[in-house]
């Protein structure tokens, strides 16, 4: 009988509800969608017994998502793709500082794949010739490409 008295409370609310929500509802085009999203939830609310209680399964309209299984090897070639274009990228960006201040250096960059498929640089180093200006270098080097990059003379 409880049960009973909780499902009669919930339509009642949900009437309640649903009428406070028409009739604060602006008129017009939204009115009909109101009236439909009101009719959706009165309608739940008075079938809510029979989907929890009475064992009725809704898989059907929901069915189980499974995840498509994982392709080790593309997951390992899509890595290596974006390791070669990180790659890539941080040395241009790394060339164009050096030649923004008119510096020649040859640049040093290694990056390895994680096992969790991240892309960790083991080393990032700037060569340059001996006497060469690099007052600032390291500062432009670490606000282009946003780590500190080791700046040898040579």
């Amino acid at each position: 009988m409880e049960a009973f008295r909780t499902w009669a409370l919930s339509i009642a609310l949900a009437a309640l509800a649903g009428g406070i929500v028409r009739l604060l509802a602006p008129k017009g085009a939204v009115e009909k969608s109101v009236r439909v999203v009101v009719a959706v939830f009165l309608l739940s609310a008075f079938l809510s017994p029979i989907i929890t209680r009475g064992g009725a399964s809704l898989d059907w309209v929901f069915p189980q998502m499974q995840a498509p299984p994982v392709n080790h090897a593309l997951q390992r070639e899509m890595a290596e793709q974006m390791q070669s274009a990180i790659d890539i990228e941080l040395r241009n960006r790394m060339r164009q500082v050096l030649d923004a201040r008119g510096l020649d250096g040859e640049i040093a960059l290694g990056t390895s794949i994680l096992s969790d498929g991240s892309i960790d640089i083991v080393l990032a180093r700037v060569e340059i010739s001996h006497g060469s200006n690099t007052t600032g270098l390291a500062a432009a080097l670490r606000h282009e490409v946003g780590f500190d990059v080791e700046i040898v003379m040579n």
